[in-house]
């Protein structure tokens, strides 16, 4: 279960897994374009336009809950419920949406490669570390200059451009407001004079009233334990006070209703989701996007539970990413960003630590914190945009490393 915002020039998701998966963040190198995307388990027939991105991955699979790219295209996706049985052999949402990343140089582009895939390939697999999920996929897309809510059931899909603040969740929020249809979809809620050749839902030449793609493809039994609605009500209601970074992090740490000290029974209406009770579910991991014109700063955690987390930053700028912190290994399937998220999840567990964040003095010093590595990061993305300078990065990923080792000893990690 997860949220995926976006609040230009924002953009970010929490990746809620089981509690005990670990998850890190990598970056993928360019590599030589291909005909399709290489995975392990056979290719997707997904041409790989040898783009670089960053990675946030369960440590078990090869696609990723969330990502950004060279170009600036960031997509998150969330598992939603349909009345349309996924296939147990088909392919993972997270899959397609590394695919989609290693492929496309626009939002818009990133919408036409998930659309495609979809309505012509089967989606599902399990996607539980432990046990077994089968589900859909919704996505929302974003690059420098928009972004988009695309959302699939089975082999239909829905996709409309997402309003300034907007957000997805564990539940479909297309209704009546989509732009375009998969073709089998559009006869059965749109239907349009063939005459017509209409280029969107939105042109004339209907031959009757347009139906919520939400209510016809939806199975409302999972809404009661995702409580994906709730959550999307919650960030949408947040968003409009995220007017700088520091608040749009502050919206993906929020808990909402729930008491962090007491995990059950409404967990699962929180953004910043602690462990307990039934689903077993948490935030395992947490990005964000700050775009700044063509150029963006990443910000991730590489941890559990972003309100006991630092947001370390990397900067994308004239399509390279480089990153700020560099005591963490970035490389893919690095035991070592491993070893760091299952340390900071033995230090939740061994100290009790899931309250700290309700602690005034905690929240106040973790800010402090967090702003000194945004005043850094702009410095370094402001230098690079000027002279290309790459000695100065070094010396302010040191003043990063300084900040963050030494709140985490405070801390006690």
């Amino acid at each position: 279960m997860c949220d995926t915002l976006y609040r230009a020039p924002f953009f970010g998701k929490n990746s809620d897994r089981h509690p005990a998966e670990p998850q890190s963040l990598c970056l993928v190198p360019r590599r030589d374009k291909s005909a399709n995307m290489s995975r392990p388990g056979g290719e997707l027939p997904i041409q790989d336009s040898g783009l670089s991105y960053l990675l946030s991955k369960p440590s078990w699979i090869w696609g990723g809950e969330m990502g950004i790219n060279e170009a600036g295209v960031a997509i998150g996706n969330e598992a939603v419920f349909s009345r349309f049985k996924p296939d147990k052999g088909g392919v993972l949402g997270m899959d397609i949406l590394r695919a989609a990343l290693g492929a496309a140089s626009t939002a818009k582009d990133a919408v036409d490669v998930i659309c495609c895939f979809t309505e012509k390939h089967a989606q599902g697999g399990n996607g539980a570390f432990k046990g077994s999920m089968y589900y859909d996929n919704s996505y929302l897309v974003s690059d420098p200059r928009g972004a988009y809510i695309v959302e699939t059931a089975g082999k239909r899909w829905a996709w409309r451009a997402a309003d300034s603040k907007d957000a997805i969740s564990n539940c479909y929020c297309i209704e009546e407001d989509y732009k375009r249809l998969d073709a089998q979809t559009r006869k059965e809620i749109a239907p349009v004079n063939e005459r017509a050749a209409c280029s969107d839902e939105a042109d004339p030449g209907r031959k009757g009233e347009k139906e919520s793609f939400k209510a016809h493809v939806e199975n409302r039994f999972y809404l009661r334990f995702s409580k994906g609605e709730a959550r999307r009500d919650l960030s949408l209601s947040l968003l409009g006070k995220a007017v700088d970074i520091q608040a749009f992090l502050g919206v993906l740490r929020s808990h909402g209703p729930f008491d962090p000290s007491k995990p059950w029974p409404r967990h699962m209406e929180s953004l910043c989701i602690h462990s307990g009770g039934f689903p077993a579910s948490a935030t395992t991991a947490s990005m964000a996007v700050e775009y700044r014109g063509e150029s963006a700063i990443v910000w991730f955690t590489g941890t559990s539970y972003p309100c006991l987390s630092l947001y370390k930053p990397v900067i994308l700028n004239r399509g390279v990413f480089r990153p700020l912190w560099p005591a963490y290994d970035y490389a893919e399937g690095s035991a070592s960003s491993l070893e760091y998220w299952n340390a900071q999840r033995a230090w939740i567990s061994s100290s009790r630590a899931a309250a700290k964040s309700k602690d005034p003095a905690f929240a106040a010093a973790r800010d402090q914190a967090q702003e000194s590595l945004a005043m850094i990061a702009a410095s370094a993305l402001s230098d690079m945009e000027a002279s290309g300078d790459e000695a100065a990065l070094a010396v302010l990923g040191q003043e990063v490393q300084a900040i963050v080792a030494g709140w985490e000893k405070d801390c006690g990690l």
